[in-house]
C-alpha cells in the first residue's frame, strides 16, 4: 500500500508543480495591462537587455504597463528560426520579476 501510495504522489506531483507555475504566469499576465508601443519608445538600456539575454535574435514587439508608477515593459525577439522568445524589465533595463 506505501509503495502504490509513493507512486501515485511522485506522479502527480509534477503536475501540479506545473499547473500552479502556469496559473502564476497567467495571474502575472492579468495583472499586468500592456499596450503596444514602437520599438523606438523603448529605452536603450532595455534593447541592450534583451539582445544580452536573447543573443542572435530581433527585437520584433514592445509593448508596457505600469506597476507602482514604474514603466514594465514586455519585449518580444525572434531568433532565425522565427522562435518567439519574451523577457520582462523595468527602465533600466533590469529583469522584471512579478511578485507571486
Amino acid at each position: 500500500m506505501f509503495v502504490l501510495t509513493s507512486v501515485f504522489f511522485l506522479a502527480v506531483t509534477p503536475f501540479v508543480s506545473a499547473t500552479e507555475i502556469d496559473n502564476t504566469a497567467m495571474a502575472v499576465e492579468q495583472e499586468l495591462t500592456f499596450t503596444d508601443i514602437e520599438i523606438s519608445e523603448v529605452p536603450a538600456e532595455v534593447i541592450e537587455a534583451a539582445k544580452k539575454e536573447f543573443p542572435g535574435t530581433e527585437v520584433e514587439k514592445a509593448k508596457v504597463a505600469e506597476v507602482s508608477g514604474e514603466k514594465i515593459y514586455k519585449i518580444i525577439v525572434t531568433d532565425a528560426d522565427n522562435n518567439k522568445q519574451t523577457g520582462l524589465y523595468n527602465s533600466n533595463g533590469d529583469s522584471y520579476v512579478p511578485e507571486a
